[in-house]
């Protein structure tokens, strides 16, 4: 696994999310506090990890969602800093 940097991983969602936001003639302002869930289906979601992945050169588990954060009571909408948290989080730990 390569090294990954909070920013290079943060540039790299807010990229493919601003591509699949550009094609879709979605108007959203795309900050750090953005949550992409909150305005984008997880289907389309899914492709933007499949695209972040392969330009990380990182494989994400099939059962690793970035972009929210499943408890036993709750479901929340994860910003893109925090999603890029995770992502660095599941890169190093894989399917922990």
């Amino acid at each position: 696994m390569q090294n990954l940097d909070y920013a290079s991983v943060e540039k790299e969602i807010v990229k493919a999310i601003t591509e699949i936001k550009t094609k879709l003639k979605i108007e959203i302002d795309l900050e750090g506090d953005c949550c992409p869930g909150n305005i984008i289906s997880s289907q389309i979601l899914l492709t933007v990890m499949g695209r972040i992945a392969k330009s990380l050169g990182i494989i994400i588990p099939d059962n690793r969602y970035i972009f929210h954060e499943r408890t036993k009571k709750t479901q929340t909408q994860l910003t893109i800093k925090q999603s890029a948290q995770k992502l660095i989080k599941i890169a190093k730990h894989g399917n922990k």
